[in-house]
């Protein structure tokens, strides 16, 4: 219950959601859309939420066509 308006409930258009399915050996998967950042992400694998950065579980950075939309764990995700 709120007093007064309550929270507006709104999606600026930014939400998209991309699954992709390990296989053991693959690290690198390329996302639908160009994103702003590793920060402007969530990767979960096995519903765990994934750190990005160097040294931690996946990097963020240029696809084969120069665009922010690449994903790369520094261990493959497994076979699931």
């Amino acid at each position: 219950m709120y007093i007064g308006k309550g929270p507006i409930e709104r999606s600026l258009g930014l939400n998209e959601k991309d699954v992709f399915t390990g296989d053991g050996s693959t690290v690198a998967f390329d996302i639908s859309s160009e994103a702003l950042g590793a920060n402007a992400l969530e990767v979960f694998v096995d519903n765990v939420r994934q750190e990005p950065g160097t040294g931690k579980a996946f990097t963020f950075g240029l696809d084969g066509s120069s665009l922010n939309k690449r994903i790369t764990f520094s261990a493959a995700p497994a076979s699931s």
